[in-house]
């Protein structure tokens, strides 16, 4: 049946009553609101914490002041909305936010604008019509274990991005070419260490490594009327691979920006903020393909951000090079289309440097290492219920993620899976608010002694309480921390403030 004709009532499709969904949600929703109210005495009564942790109560959301306007649009931030993959499937909001008419109140157009830093008396605005676009975004987690883990305690961190795009078509005859710069600001504390949670699937995506970092620093060119897209430079993988919007509306980092399976497996399959040199080219034949193909260096120093910041430059073939590519299905997102969206990925990579096996014996020298590591995923998000007409995002969209690396002699963790659904709009009034909720699942090598693999259950609410500020209270729970069955699980508790600029 035709989207058009079912309206509001697009739920038929899938065969279940709109009222389970929607009591489910809020279901999810008041199990969320109910834990981030619990009292975090527990955690403050153990130990003190070192220096560099939060001794202070976790966030109580109900003490959090909601700003009553209409919020007609979001924006997207944190780590996976960071990359070009996911800001060319979201910049249909990203523009609706921003194009919100003046009303001629600056505190109003201000509270409504899409960027906290607002449109600098229009001189924002100017500077983008020449060809300069500033973005950016903090976010900041401030988590805590109620019980479980090696101790109890609660830590908070943030990251911050600032980026700028030049784009030389604007201001001179070179069409379709861009430079692409960014600055990453990190602090805090990780909640997921060995002194408090132990565990392999680091609650809060906001925790980088202490320190300031030059992020992705890349010319982009575009060619054949913007079908053929070629960047070269440094990189981060996420940027063009395996990050999926929905990830955005998650504070573990198991999924945000991609699948954590993956640079824990894999030297040069990077996250924000490290990079790799690299060179990647995008196709898009026609609006509901694309197909992606990237190589990239495999130094160890830079991936893991090892007294750098960022600036490790060296370019040593030695070190192995990665293969990778992607191709990727949107349905119904072509201009015109009138149903359900969806986006699905498919991708393979072959990385050629060296890895130490697991189990200390085999392999070549002193490491007993192996040459080579590969793998592959299947991922993908599909609204199956829409409140309101053809083009809103109002509604339920399950998601799903596989990252499989077989060689169990090299890899931490060979297969990992992940899945969930975000209701954006489930509460009448907010529609542009999420209820999200999702589980992880890290099996870990059997070349690895006493260990099983680990499963987290995720479920939090997004307030965006402007275009540009979301408050996510956040409930985490993970079962057989770092793969250990004699441990006892964890109940994880705590709040993320997310502000675009």
């Amino acid at each position: 049946m035709d989207d058009r004709a079912c309206g509001r009532s697009s739920w038929q499709m899938v065969s279940l009553p709109h009222f389970a969904i929607r009591g489910a949600g809020i279901f999810i929703l008041g199990l969320g609101a109910g834990l981030a109210l619990v009292d975090d005495a527990a955690a403050q009564t153990a130990a003190s914490p070192p220096p560099g942790t939060s001794s202070t109560p976790l966030v109580d959301v109900s003490e959090v002041e909601v700003i009553d306007i209409e919020v007609v649009g979001r924006t997207y931030g944190g780590k996976s909305a960071a990359s070009d993959l996911v800001k060319r499937q979201t910049a249909p909001r990203r523009e609706a936010a921003a194009a919100v008419p003046k009303t001629g109140d600056w505190f109003e157009d201000w509270l409504k604008g899409s960027s906290a830093l607002g449109d600098w008396g229009g001189e924002r605005k100017k500077l983008e019509d020449t060809g300069l676009t500033l973005s950016g975004f903090t976010v900041t987690a401030l988590m805590g274990n109620t019980s479980g883990g090696t101790r109890q305690s609660s830590a908070p961190a943030n990251s911050t991005l600032l980026a700028a795009d030049l784009d030389f078509g604007k201001f001179s005859g070179l069409t379709g070419f861009l430079i692409h710069a960014e600055g990453w600001l990190a602090g805090g504390s990780n909640m997921s260490t060995k002194g408090r949670i132990n565990n392999l699937f680091n609650v809060a995506s906001a925790y980088t490594p202490h320190g300031a970092y030059l992020g992705q620093l890349y010319a982009q060119q575009q060619l054949l009327d913007d079908k053929l897209e070629i960047q070269v430079g440094r990189m981060t993988t996420a940027n063009n691979f395996a990050a999926l919007p929905v990830a955005a509306d998650y504070v573990s980092v198991a999924v945000n920006a991609i699948p954590l399976s993956q640079p824990l497996n894999t030297v040069p399959f990077t996250s924000y903020p490290s990079t790799q040199w690299a060179a990647v080219a995008t196709i898009k034949p026609e609006s509901r393909f694309e197909f992606a193909g990237g190589v990239y260096t495999a130094n160890a120093k830079a991936s893991a951000l090892k007294g750098t910041g960022g600036t490790d430059f060296d370019f040593d073939l030695d070190d192995g090079l990665m293969a990778i590519g992607q191709m990727t299905y949107l349905h119904q997102q072509a201009k015109g289309d009138k149903g359900l969206p969806g986006t699905y990925y498919l991708g393979a990579f072959y990385a050629g440097d060296s890895y130490a096996r697991l189990d200390g014996k085999g392999g070549h020298g002193p490491k007993h290492e192996e040459t080579g590591n590969f793998g592959f995923y299947v991922m993908g998000q599909q609204m199956i219920y829409r409140e309101g007409g053809p083009g809103s995002s109002e509604g339920l969209t399950p998601w799903f993620s596989i990252a499989i690396q077989p060689d169990e002699a090299i890899n931490k963790m060979p297969v990992m899976l992940a899945g969930g659904a975000s209701y954006e709009g489930l509460l009448p009034g907010r529609d542009t608010d999420t209820a999200a909720f999702a589980v992880y699942y890290g099996k870990l090598s059997g070349d690895l002694r006493n260990v099983t693999a680990e499963t987290v259950f995720e479920v939090n609410y997004t307030l965006w309480a402007t275009p540009w500020l979301g408050i996510t209270p956040d409930f985490q729970y993970i079962i057989n921390p770092n793969g250990d069955t004699d441990r006892s699980d964890v109940a994880v508790l705590g709040a993320q403030l997310l502000v675009n600029f």
